[in-house]
């Protein structure tokens, strides 16, 4: 099972699915995953992204630097694409729940986490995780009945993972 929401505000979704991952990690859960931390980069306007794996505490790298006045994605898929390995091999041992930031463009296109998700699912593994509201449909096409809508809330996504009703 998938356990979405849709965040807020920008950035509020980071930030709801780090919570998550302190509050379970707190009460004993083996969690899989990655948690995305962002800090303010000197000389740019968009902010360094590092994903903190949960488990391992490893973290990587997954923006690059366009330059002070670019405004492409300043999104790395190849470490992207590392931390997904990462995570993916981390899913070999038992877990109790796999916490992603979020279903994005690189998971539409069928890169990034998508078979990480795959392989959880497969472990029956539940799954937390955000979806931009642009990405939806994209992220219902793909998770089909797996996927069940939470609100962006610590108690109903802590509700969801007990399997009670918010």
């Amino acid at each position: 099972m998938i356990g979405y929401f849709i965040p807020t505000e920008q950035g509020t979704g980071d930030e709801l699915i780090e919570a998550a991952a302190r509050h379970f990690n707190a009460q004993g859960m083996r969690l899989a995953g990655a948690v995305q931390i962002n800090t303010a980069s000197k000389g740019s306007k968009r902010a360094k992204m590092v994903l903190s794996i949960l488990g391992s505490g490893e973290e990587v790298g997954i923006s690059q630097n366009l330059g002070p006045h670019a405004t492409g994605c300043a999104l790395d898929a190849e470490g992207l694409e590392n931390a997904a390995q990462i995570v993916l091999k981390s899913l070999d041992q038992k877990r109790d729940l796999l916490i992603l930031n979020k279903f994005g463009k690189q998971e539409r296109d069928g890169q990034g986490f998508r078979d990480v998700l795959v392989k959880a699912l497969d472990h029956d593994v539940p799954v937390l995780l955000g979806v931009n509201r642009t990405l939806e449909t994209a992220f219902l096409d793909f998770a089909g009945d797996f996927a069940s809508r939470v609100e962006p809330d610590l108690d109903h996504i802590a509700r969801w993972v007990l399997g009670e009703k918010p």
